[in-house]
């Protein structure tokens, strides 16, 4: 390994200097790069002999870019990584727009060997000038994600991602937004009538999203949880609904994400005689809420024509700015019902860990990031305390 001044002239006469570093590679072949500094090339010396010591370095005429290494990632995902189960699908075109919208179009072209820390770290700038907090904290898992891959696979020495993050501090997130108790009362009352339209098609319709709004309400179930929900798994006599796989975008049949996904959730008489109602008519098959044809609502369904059309309907919509101007949207999503659920939870009183149990977080922390704000404090326990503390202290 060598460092050595260089100079030359140029076609136009002009001399010009650099700082050659020179080594040799694990095959034998001599290496070189120039640098306009000498401690920009002592730098990187120090850097391949590490890499060279390792086994790791990767000379950059032989480095791949992000972009390749992005669709190694992605096609590992798919199949599954490290004897992992493969990606669900949404959860891929989730990671296929990150590389596509974000990675590609700023770091695409940069080589695995050459990408540096700082370079990421501006690209996480970027993004935050751009996108949501929430989205740049996923792209920016996404692209450590693809250099763990190559450096598995022995494609760059190094993750330089791994130290860039992306605050997740409380300041910086969103209290969930919960409907009241009187627009719940109200959505449900609504949908109530269009079930009982003397309108055949009308009728027709609400008949099965009457329920599912119900069971939404009453259990807090995710929307996949709901669409993926077997008739076998409601014992209606003992008024006990058992969650254990989901209904992913593409109305493919699964186990939940988590251990914790898998729970049982006690329903009320009034919800057992709705669902004994619902079935008359439900079509036939295992599904508790299918489409017309007995097989997978399909979400945006759920979401577009029951959803949006019921806040339409009581006049729970809100004013949102986009690409071709104002439009109302649903003032909640449908996601909201599973906060209401939760927030109706803790006003009667249940635990942190009921509330966790009965949600199906995959832990404590995850129900008190979401719903802390909700749970009673005592001030007058929490007064005392702190004069005891004071009178030990002061006495």
């Amino acid at each position: 390994m060598a460092i050595s001044k260089r100079t030359w002239t140029t076609k136009k006469g002009e001399k010009r200097s650099a700082w050659e570093a020179s080594y040799t590679d694990k095959t034998g072949k001599r290496r070189r790069k120039q640098f306009d500094r000498k401690k920009e090339a002592e730098s990187w010396m120090i850097k391949v002999q590490s890499e060279l010591a390792a086994g790791l370095h990767t000379p950059e005429s032989q480095s791949i870019s992000v972009k390749e290494a992005a669709q190694i990632w992605l096609q590992a995902c798919a199949r599954g990584r490290d004897g992992r189960d493969a990606v669900e699908r949404h959860t891929l075109r989730s990671y296929e727009s990150h590389v596509r919208l974000h990675i590609n179009p700023l770091l695409g072209e940069r080589l695995l060997s050459s990408l540096t820390a700082p370079e990421v770290s501006a690209f996480r700038d970027r993004l935050l000038d751009a996108v949501s907090r929430s989205m740049a904290k996923k792209v920016v898992s996404s692209l450590k994600a693809i250099l763990t891959e190559a450096q598995k696979r022995g494609l760059v020495s190094q993750n330089v991602a791994q130290t860039v993050s992306v605050s997740t501090a409380s300041r910086h997130k969103k209290r969930v937004e919960i409907p009241s108790k009187a627009e719940v009362r109200e959505a449900l009352h609504m949908a109530q009538e269009l079930r009982d339209d003397h309108q055949s098609h009308i009728s027709k319709a609400w008949r099965r999203y009457y329920p599912f709004l119900q069971m939404a309400v009453s259990t807090g179930m995710r929307a996949s949880e709901l669409r993926g929900l077997y008739w076998s798994h409601i014992d209606m006599g003992k008024g006990v609904v058992t969650i254990c796989q989901r209904a992913d975008e593409d109305g493919i049949i699964g186990p939940v994400k988590s251990g914790a996904g898998r729970r049982a959730i006690r329903i009320s008489p009034a919800l057992v005689k709705v669902l004994r109602e619902w079935k008359l008519n439900c079509p036939p098959g295992d599904l508790v809420f299918p489409n017309f044809q007995g097989k997978v609502e399909n979400h945006a369904n759920m979401r577009n024509r029951c959803w949006y059309s019921l806040s339409k309907r009581c006049g729970l919509l809100k004013p949102v700015e986009g690409k071709q101007g104002q439009r109302m949207v649903a003032k909640y999503n449908f996601h909201a019902l599973r906060h209401f659920h939760a927030s109706m939870l803790i006003a009667s009183g249940a635990t942190p860990k009921e509330v966790q149990v009965e949600m199906g977080h995959s832990s404590i922390q995850v129900t008190f990031d979401v719903y802390g704000h909700l749970f009673p404090e005592n001030d007058a326990e929490r007064t005392a305390r702190a004069a005891a503390m004071d009178a030990e202290i002061f006495a």
